[in-house]
């Protein structure tokens, strides 16, 4: 198993997330971590996580690879790091991918939640269409409700459910921790953004008439690293799209004539209200797939639905996703970097 159990059993609980992103009061005698994610094509990201230094790694594993052996792509300490490895663009790509191949990981998750640490926001980016990414990703690690109720037939006067509230998880995430962790992720008020450079792809930079916070940008990925692996990223998200789009688009449950043109007025009218008669529509043409299947079945997380309509429409994504996501609470206007 690529995320080891300790790992999920952790990520529902703020403390954790205070110690991934260096927000808490002291380091933890925690022990470490190291999370294999299998991208496409062979190419994996590793993530060694010391929680005692504290201290994570983010790698780039080619095919032929070890298990544990890589090619650095960042890392973040608290008093120095290369913390900013990848565009939200790739990061959602990267989820998609890996949430079609393992359903214990839909999308978006602790996937994205984990590999935030390595993607600010920056003056580049979608802002709603990440917002929503980060705010859902976070929502989704919460665990499940406690059970309200008692534990016996109570009297007819205290049966009615304003008796037994439900109970409030205090390790949970709320809404206000994640706008936080949000908020500290944005680099737009340090001017960071991103080039694509003809011979490196798209490179880390800063604007500085930007900089209001005078922060050095801080990033392998920037050009002057001759150790960034420029080409094995490239190929890592090439392959991650070639089986996004085969396993999808280029289904055979996808080529229907209801499947398609129904995702695509879904995606132009920007609501989820036909998601039942496109789930009817796949299981009709024959569609299996556990990740689609999922995403479109009760309860919707509309996060989850949203990317999955747009790669059924082969539409640009994040298209659907801001419309139905508009509104998260999560809001990183008045941001800062940590």
């Amino acid at each position: 198993m690529p995320v080891p159990e300790a790992l999920r059993a952790l990520a529902g609980r703020s403390s954790f997330w205070s110690e991934w992103f260096f927000t808490g009061d002291e380091p933890t005698d925690r022990p470490a971590l190291l999370v294999t994610l299998p991208v496409a094509g062979g190419y994996r990201l590793l993530l060694d996580l010391d929680f005692a230094q504290p201290y994570h790694l983010l790698e780039l594993a080619a095919p032929g690879f070890g298990a544990h052996e890589g090619t650095m792509l960042g890392w973040d300490a608290p008093d120095d790091g290369r913390p900013h490895v990848l565009r939200w663009s790739e990061l959602d790509l990267i989820g998609r991918v890996i949430a079609m191949d393992d359903p214990s990981l839909p999308h978006p998750g602790l996937v994205v939640a984990l590999l935030s640490r390595f993607a600010p926001v920056t003056l580049a980016d979608d802002v709603p269409v990440v917002r929503a990414l980060f705010t859902a990703a976070f929502r989704a690690l919460r665990p499940a409700p406690l059970e309200a109720g008692p534990e016996q037939e109570p009297i007819p006067f205290f049966a009615e459910p304003r008796w037994w509230p439900m109970p409030v998880d205090p390790e949970a995430l709320t809404d206000r921790e994640i706008e936080r962790l949000l908020v500290g992720r944005d680099g737009r008020r340090a001017g960071l953004d991103w080039h694509h450079h003809e011979g490196a792809g798209w490179v880390a930079t800063q604007r500085a008439e930007r900089n209001e916070l005078g922060f050095p940008i801080r990033s392998m990925r920037d050009g002057t690293e001759h150790a960034f692996p420029f080409a094995g990223l490239a190929e890592l998200l090439k392959s991650a799209r070639s089986r996004l789009t085969t396993e999808i688009y280029g289904a055979p449950w996808c080529t229907t004539t209801a499947v398609v043109p129904l995702a695509r007025r879904m995606v132009h009218a920007g609501d989820l209200s036909a998601v039942p008669s496109l789930l009817e529509a796949l299981e009709t043409a024959g569609c299996d797939h556990p990740a689609v299947l999922d995403a479109l079945t009760e309860p919707l997380v509309p996060a989850e639905a949203a990317w999955v309509i747009e790669e059924i429409a082969g539409a640009t994504p994040g298209t659907l996703l801001r419309e139905v996501c508009a509104g998260t609470p999560a809001d990183v206007e008045s941001a800062r970097v940590d």
